[in-house]
């Protein structure tokens, strides 16, 4: 462990959600041993979900439904296991990006005995915003992409929260308020084809070596294709949320459909933005970056690779037909066939009896048709 590791400094990850965070949390868990016996790193918890459990217990209006008493000591016994940690201590969810500024106050006190470094890592709005969309079909939304971009640029408040989540500046100014900015760092998410990582950015902001995390984990939330989210927008009409329970959706449609047969297919490019659409991305990504450079705060990466160009050279794509979609349907139901749970046979008397009398005809059957061939 190096001299300045062993500063005691905690960081904490507030998001954003769609930023790789899935990712990280996940590479931090599986190398938290030996990032406390060769970095010095601290990735509090005794379960990985502790941090969900401080980010929704910090905001128990909002996340009602999340707020397990059961799970009530989760932040407080972090808390402790931070106090005695002579190092760096790393605290990650997404969920901390909705916190109010009474909220980040409150969790901060708690945090007084270190100097704390807020973390946040962004993405481009030209793909993020096809990101959160995909998302949020994944959950049971029905809109169709170009309604759900019209919602965020109206501020709709029908649609799916979004600038609560992404505004990063406002989010900043929530968490930073009274930390000086050389302790604000905003991670950028590098673009596809950079000789970056997301993992090496982030990694370096909390002064780690990261040679010594090398226990790398496959990114568990990967994108759909265009047709596969059309087949689960549309699904999603016939699986209402009054249709059909949460628990039973989580199980069969996020779990299976998604995680086992559909993720399982080959990838391809996402939504694209229409052109009005992405010279407003381009608009309003430059009233961020603004505000950003403006507050001082560190950014990691090139504030290049959150801009949004106005044009692009990509080709638009083509409309999806409903061939393409019934297509994508059958080739899901036939993988599904394959692996799903067959329910148990229990066979009555008068079932079990016309199965032995029809058990010669279907033998003679069956030699018929082989002699046939």
């Amino acid at each position: 462990m190096t001299t300045a590791n062993r500063q005691q400094r905690i960081y904490l990850h507030v998001g954003l959600p769609k930023t790789g965070t899935t990712y990280l949390q996940d590479r931090l868990w599986r190398n938290r041993d030996v990032a406390m016996r060769r970095s010095g790193l601290l990735y509090p918890g005794h379960e990985i979900d502790d941090h969900f459990h401080a980010a929704a217990h910090l905001q128990p209006g909002r996340y009602l439904d999340w707020v397990d008493p059961a799970h009530a000591d989760a932040w407080p016994a972090m808390v402790r296991q931070m106090r005695s940690w002579s190092g760096p201590s790393i605290v990650s969810h997404e969920l901390f990006a909705t916190a109010t500024p009474e909220q980040a106050a409150q969790l901060l006190r708690d945090l007084d005995f270190a100097p704390v470094h807020i973390v946040v890592t962004v993405r481009d709005l030209a793909r993020q915003i096809p990101s959160v969309w995909q998302e949020n079909v994944k959950n049971q939304y029905r809109a169709t992409f170009d309604d759900f971009v019209t919602a965020i640029r109206e501020d709709d408040p029908s649609a799916p929260p979004f600038w609560e989540f992404q505004d990063y500046p406002r989010i900043l100014r929530t968490w930073a308020a009274d930390l000086p900015p050389e302790r604000v760092h905003v991670v950028a998410v590098p673009p596809p084809g950079s000789h970056d990582s997301l993992w090496a950015r982030f990694i370096s902001v909390l002064g780690v070596d990261d040679a010594e995390l090398d226990r790398v984990v496959d990114s568990s939330n990967a994108a759909l294709t265009p047709v596969q989210v059309e087949l689960l927008r549309q699904l999603n009409s016939r699986l209402q949320p009054e249709d059909i329970e949460w628990s039973r959706y989580e199980a069969a449609v996020k779990r299976f459909l998604i995680g086992s047969i559909l993720f399982e297919t080959e990838r391809a490019a996402g939504q694209q933005l229409l052109p009005a659409d992405r010279i407003w991305a381009a608009e309003r990504s430059e009233q961020m970056l603004g505000d950003i450079a403006a507050a001082g705060y560190r950014v990691t990466g090139s504030p290049d690779d959150l801009r949004v160009a106005a044009a692009t050279d990509a080709a638009p794509a083509d409309p999806i037909g409903e061939s393409a979609v019934l297509s994508e349907a059958l080739d899901a139901m036939a993988a599904m066939l394959k692996v799903m749970a067959l329910p148990e046979e229990r066979l009555t008397a008068a079932q079990r009896a016309k199965a032995i009398a029809r058990g010669p005809a279907r033998r003679v059957l069956s030699v018929t048709q082989r002699l046939r061939r």
